[in-house]
């Protein structure tokens, strides 16, 4: 497998939610990764950051409302998929580096 990037930045993994496609990469050296969507504009959704302890999701204002509009399992979802992504980080680099 190879290692995509977005920014710079590596890609752990993707997740669609309720019909968009997030990209979730890791902010080198730090316990954040930076979300976006694949195919949506703006792209930037925000960042999950402090995954070594308490994570927390700060949204980038454009995309506020799409996270908050009628659905607080959006943001569980988006939540949910970062901290699976940080604890198997280690795992996903040996399966994509060989």
């Amino acid at each position: 497998m190879t290692l995509r990037f977005a920014d710079g930045l590596p890609v752990l993994g993707y997740r669609e939610i309720d019909g968009r496609t997030l990209a979730f990469a890791w902010a080198w050296h730090e316990p954040t990764l930076r979300l976006t969507f694949t195919e949506h504009t703006p792209p930037l959704l925000g960042h999950v950051t402090h995954l070594d302890c308490l994570p927390r999701l700060a949204a980038a204002p454009d995309n506020l409302a799409w996270l908050n509009q009628d659905d607080p399992a959006r943001t569980r979802a988006v939540l949910d998929r970062a901290i699976d992504l940080w604890r198997r980080k280690d795992q996903i680099f040996r399966d994509r580096n060989g």
